[in-house]
């Protein structure tokens, strides 16, 4: 009897730490996306360092901006980053996400240059 009371806990456990994956939280926590559209942290990390952002959306001419990394999605595509043309030093002072089909969100550079 006891093992199937261990073998209950342990599914529970399982089941509580998948559910845990797409809290808002943890994916901030973490850098990743959450599926759908909206589902963008509020933090990314890239070339080293911490950017937050997370706003409302707004369009931008896609042409016009350079893709320099991604931000990784749970159980889906990964979200393209971009920055301005021409690249500007590492590290780049603000980023920018499409969150969706034009739909781009900006991202500030944490702690200065």
């Amino acid at each position: 009897m006891t093992w199937k009371r261990a073998a209950v806990v342990a599914v529970v456990v399982l089941l509580a730490l998948g559910g845990a994956a797409f809290l808002p939280w943890t994916a901030d926590h973490f850098g990743y996306a959450r599926p759908g559209d909206g589902g963008l942290p509020s933090r990314i990390h890239h070339a080293g360092r911490d950017y937050r952002g997370g706003g409302p959306c707004f369009g931008a001419d896609e042409t016009a901006l350079t893709r320099v990394g991604e931000v990784g999605t749970l159980f889906g595509a990964s979200h393209p980053v971009f920055t301005t043309r021409p690249v500007p030093e590492p590290p780049p002072l603000t980023l920018v996400v499409r969150d969706s089909p034009g739909c781009f969100v900006g991202y500030a550079l944490q702690g200065g240059p």
